[in-house]
């Protein structure tokens, strides 16, 4: 766990020596946030979107994510995301509940100062006004129309009700662009606006006003045409804006162990805004030699939100709860802080030592974790240097999949087992051998390298465990003189425990593998046969709770031990169609699968959300 907060560290050091303002506050992200380039992608305003099948989705799917994204935070330790506390439901409270003056209550200021457009010499509306107003309401009963039609979209179950809804709406919509130009030409909406712009420019009053009563209007438009409107709530604007179509705003850096001891030492000294049941927890760690990433600082910009109005002496709230002191992250406040930027990271790459062995990555028993990211079951090597290395998970359904979570939580109770029989013998290791010195300094350690992983941020709502599977060797049994200490496999990666002298330890016997089959993947082109290099291919049990990652090679081939059972797999890269196929393993045969991909396309980019930089609110309200 210790390099992934060396990796945030890192990225937090580059983010505030080249472009950070004076309310910045970096945040790591501690829980497991990952984003393909589809769901970022429709989060982008329609103006941006040119495939038509994209829109279509975006009205349905950009919801959740921009709720994630819009995550106000309650923690100065960390970021995570909360759709309890979004942004958009705590600015839509702000400006309904403060003092913003309605439409009535700007008329009565024009009404003050005569305007020959609004008001005749009897200071009734005019002719103009009146139909300003008329047409205006017919503008907003469309709008609510439409409202209410997209209430109806989740009710839908065949594909006829879906073509019927999809129809009416674009009816809906016709009607309300028919509204609206009839309102800005019946309605004089230019004239009319103008005028009132006018008199507002009048005093700094009227400038307040008119500031806070555009940044109502913006929310409230964004609102409810919602997914029609190109200034929708849930849009979300990116810079860079093709961030995750190419290159743009990424860079590449190589952290080498010593650095990242010092990095990890760093952030644990300084102790800001990360939580220390992260910094004490202690996995094994010591067979990486370095760790390649690339990373990119992405800015949210939102059109619907101005925070500006909020710092006007003319802005009141009278609300208990208040907005913020400026300083303190809590949920005392009721608007401390907004995400402003993401820190995203892709293609991980954990450097092995090369004196690791394949089998303990790719064991069926087990997880390897860096931080909360689950790496890939199979050791790479990079053929210009030989270097081993990890991947990680970059597939969202496996990640999401019960069989990852049932591995989780089987974690989490088989790491809390093993965690009490060795601090037990540690125990009664420092009994039998009181008279020590090296004895008693041992169980020091003992006491203060335990660390209670079952409870570790149980506050952050939806954190997955980020306890690895444990080795499937039983632990070693106390017999009656110290000779060899207690080791945890570093495949499991599991937590450091103090070494603890133990004579002649006589392990338990190795439970077998699980009976399977050696089945060797072979993916290639459809059209010309040629094999397909670097092919990520999902397997996951459909009669048990078996999940494997792996990579076909240069000859679009891979070997992959699979436990007797029925599995599903998925096969997918660039420029190729994904390909979801079923197979079984019946026996213990060597068994030889063949896939052929189509191609087509499209593109797969995985992106790690590890940290995310928040603007922390000054003072409001400022007097």
């Amino acid at each position: 766990m210790k390099y992934f907060v060396a990796v945030y560290q890192k990225l937090k050091n580059i983010y505030m020596s080249q472009s950070s303002m004076e309310n910045d506050l970096p945040m790591i992200c501690p829980s497991l946030r990952i984003y393909d380039n589809e769901e970022l992608e429709l989060l982008k305003p329609p103006s941006l979107l040119n495939d038509e099948q994209k829109k279509a989705l975006s009205i349905i799917k950009k919801q959740n994510v921009a709720y994630e994204l819009n995550s106000v935070p309650i923690s100065p330790n960390f970021w995570d995301l909360n759709p309890n506390n979004s942004l958009f439901d705590i600015y839509r409270d702000i400006l309904d509940k403060n003092n913003l003056k309605n439409l009535e209550e700007n008329l009565d200021k024009v009404l003050e100062n005569k305007s020959t457009i609004l008001f005749d010499a009897k200071n009734s509306d005019t002719r103009e006004f009146k139909a300003y107003k008329k047409y205006r309401i017919l503008y907003e009963d469309t709008v609510i129309k439409i409202t209410d039609h997209l209430l109806v979209l989740d009710g839908l179950e065949t594909d006829e009700e879906k073509r019927n809804w999809n129809d009416r709406l674009v009816n809906l919509n016709n009607l309300k662009e028919l509204a609206f130009s009839e309102w800005k030409v019946k309605g004089s909406i230019d004239t009319i606006e103008k005028e009132l712009a006018r008199i507002n420019r009048s005093s700094d009053a009227d400038l307040y006003l008119a500031m806070a009563q555009n940044a109502k209007h913006t929310f409230e438009a964004a609102e409810k045409t919602d997914v029609i409107s190109n200034s929708s709530i849930h849009d979300i604007n990116f810079i860079p804006y093709d961030f995750m179509e190419n290159e743009s705003g990424w860079n590449s850096m190589r952290i080498e162990r010593s650095e990242l001891e010092g990095l990890h030492s760093e952030a644990k000294n300084g102790n800001e805004n990360i939580p220390s049941e992260i910094l004490s927890i202690d996995y094994d760690e010591s067979m990486i030699q370095a760790v390649e990433v690339e990373y990119s600082f992405v800015h949210l910009k939102r059109n619907w939100f101005n925070k500006n109005f909020m710092l006007s002496n003319y802005f009141e709230w009278k609300e208990p709860k208040k907005i913020s002191d400026g300083q303190t992250i809590s949920n005392d406040f009721k608007l401390p802080a907004f995400p402003k930027t993401m820190m995203l990271i892709k293609n991980l790459k954990v450097i092995l030592d090369p004196s690791i062995i394949s089998s303990s990555v790719s064991n069926t028993e087990q997880l390897v974790y860096f931080g909360p990211m689950v790496m890939k079951q199979q050791v790479f090597i990079n053929k210009n240097n030989n270097q081993k290395f990890l991947k990680a998970i970059t597939n969202v359904k496996t990640i999401k999949s019960d069989q990852l979570h049932y591995l989780a939580k089987k974690t989490a109770i088989a790491e809390t087992q093993r965690s009490a029989v060795i601090n037990d013998f540690s125990a009664r290791a420092t009994v039998e051998h009181e008279p020590a010195e090296s004895a008693k300094a041992t169980v020091n350690t003992a006491i203060e390298g335990k660390i209670n992983t079952g409870n570790i941020l149980s506050n952050i709502k939806n954190l997955r465990p980020l306890n690895p599977v444990p080795h499937r060797a039983s632990p070693v049994q106390p017999v009656p003189q110290p000779t060899h200490p207690i080791k945890v496999p570093w495949g499991s990666w599991g937590p450091k425990f103090p070494t603890i002298p133990t004579p002649n330890p006589i392990p338990s016997p190795v439970p077998p593998s699980p009976p399977g089959s050696v089945i060797q993947f072979r993916v290639s082109d459809k059209i010309n046969n040629e094999p397909i290099y670097k092919c990520a291919i999902s397997i996951k049990g459909t009669n048990n709770n078996r999940i494997f990652e792996i990579e076909s090679n240069e000859a679009g081939m891979v070997n992959q031990l699979i436990p007797l059972g029925e599995y599903s797999i998925e096969l997918r890269i660039d420029d190729y169609a994904v390909l979801n196929q079923n197979f079984s393993v019946t026996s213990a045969m060597p068994l030889n699968l063949e896939y052929k991909l189509q191609r087509e396309e499209v593109k797969f980019k995985s992106f790690f959300l590890i940290g995310m930089i928040c603007e922390r609110m000054p003072r409001v309200p400022v007097n």
